[in-house]
């Protein structure tokens, strides 16, 4: 009975990489008995490589749109700027002159008309 026990604990014990290609590993009573668990921490694990690969990939179109968002908002300022210096009163007296139009600049500023409401 005693040897039965130790020939049992040295087959538990003796692994060798023939066991683990021929699949020999599989039918131990330990592994099966762990099998789930193996599964269960294998499924985590490829669920966070697929997630890890998944943040990169959002990471990366982050970044892109930061970029854009930073070209945009530089172009957006220079044609602010350049609208800014085309609307200034002598830029406009420029262009005007420029085409030809037959504008007057106003020597007297403009006057408010106020209309009285009737009482009904």
């Amino acid at each position: 009975m005693e040897e039965n026990n130790i020939n049992n604990e040295e087959k538990k014990t003796n692994l060798s990489f023939k066991d683990f290609i021929s699949g020999s590993v599989l039918t131990q009573t330990s592994i099966k008995k762990h099998l789930w668990y193996i599964l269960f921490v294998v499924a985590l694990s490829i669920i966070y490589i697929s997630n890890k690969y998944q943040s990169e990939g959002i990471l990366v179109d982050i970044i892109k749109l930061q970029k854009e968002v930073k070209e945009l908002r530089d172009r957006s300022v220079s044609y602010a700027s350049e609208l800014m210096s085309i609307s200034r009163e002598s830029e406009v007296i420029k262009i005007v002159e420029e085409k030809g139009v037959k504008l007057e600049e106003l020597k007297t500023p403009p006057q408010k008309i106020e209309v009285k409401k009737e009482k009904e």
